[in-house]
């Protein structure tokens, strides 16, 4: 892509996150993309304190993950994100999470795509967003309009035979 997404979170690999292979364990992954998603949602306008006042809340329904280069102890990495699709109720999100090289540089570490849903927690079922949550979708939209549908995106799981 030319231009990318922007960075919504970052944090350092901790010593908890390590498996035995002696790099961050799968699961670890995505608790960093869920926190990103949750500051996302925050900066939308949906954070807890919110979610608190009104019982209106985002509940993740699907998520697509691909593991492509460890991290390890104390790297950094951050946590883009993209909105591909949006309507009333749905946010169809790509998270990429890039970690830090030592030459200064970066590398694509994991993706995630996801759909989310926002919720109603008195009558747990879906809702539409609060206004100033879709006003701030709808700018999110218009912000990333000039993005590159990511090639990742869709995929299907299987092995590929010849």
């Amino acid at each position: 892509m030319s231009q990318r997404a922007p960075v919504i979170y970052t944090t350092k690999i901790k010593p908890e996150w390590l498996d035995y292979n002696n790099h961050m364990n799968v699961a670890y992954y995505v608790l960093i993309f869920d926190e990103a998603g949750v500051q996302l949602v925050a900066d939308l306008g949906l954070s807890e304190e919110v979610t608190k006042e009104t019982n209106i809340s985002w509940m993740v329904l699907e998520n697509h993950i691909t593991y492509n280069n460890e991290v390890v102890l104390d790297q950094p990495v951050e946590v883009r994100c993209q909105l591909l699709d949006y309507d009333s109720k749905r946010l169809h999100l790509y998270f990429e999470m890039y970690g830090a090289d030592e030459e200064g540089g970066e590398y694509l570490a994991s993706t995630l795509e996801q759909m989310a849903m926002c919720v109603d927690l008195n009558l747990r079922k879906a809702c539409e967003f609060p206004a100033l949550v879709a006003t701030n979708i709808e700018q999110m939209a218009e912000e990333q309009k000039v993005l590159e549908k990511p090639v990742n995106i869709g995929r299907t799981i299987g092995i590929r035979r010849k």
